[in-house]
């Protein structure tokens, strides 16, 4: 990069929040347009990535790409899977496996919305601790990241799950 030369900055400008409890939901301490309620976390990453990419503009939005910080999300599934493999009252489905896959979660919206942008599962941020900023440029001058986090409850299968998208655009372009 030559001196004088600035690189864009990425700044996330909307946020959308959706969940499975409303009690978490309203309790969530960050800026959102109107979080909503479901009653699946499919349903409620659905709203979140609705709302998210619905701030970004036709353009933007056809090549915007989608990161999905998904470690609390495949850690909850995987340990409900196993509880689900050694529960002799419980006759395992296909869909108990495909369950397991974040992809499942965003899956939905993206079919959908017909979205064509990459999208990426992210298992952990790339710095522990740190908060993830997706890449933008001039080529690519909008992202969207989903965050999944899930609160477990006592039973294993069962958790609440929030839905909190950050659509991020570049600056100065």
């Amino acid at each position: 990069m030559t001196t004088g030369t600035r690189r864009p900055v990425a700044v996330p400008w909307h946020r959308a929040l959706a969940g499975t409890d409303e009690a978490r939901v309203a309790a969530v301490p960050v800026p959102t347009a109107a979080p909503s309620v479901h009653r699946k976390p499919a349903d409620a990453a659905s709203a979140a990535l609705g709302a998210a990419f619905g701030a970004l503009s036709e353009k933007d939005r056809a090549t915007a790409a989608l990161y999905v910080l998904c470690h609390d999300y495949g850690t909850w599934a995987a340990r409900r899977f196993v509880a689900r493999c050694h529960d002799p009252a419980r006759r395992l489905r296909p869909s108990d496996s495909v369950g397991m896959e974040t992809s499942e979660l965003v899956r939905p919206y993206l079919t959908t919305a017909e979205h064509r942008g990459d999208c990426y599962l992210l298992a952990r941020p790339p710095a522990s601790g740190a908060e993830f900023t997706p890449p933008v440029t001039a080529a690519r001058p909008a992202a969207v990241v989903l965050d999944l986090i899930v609160f477990p409850g006592e039973d294993p299968r069962d958790a609440d799950c929030l839905a909190l998208a950050t659509t991020w655009k570049a600056s100065g372009l």
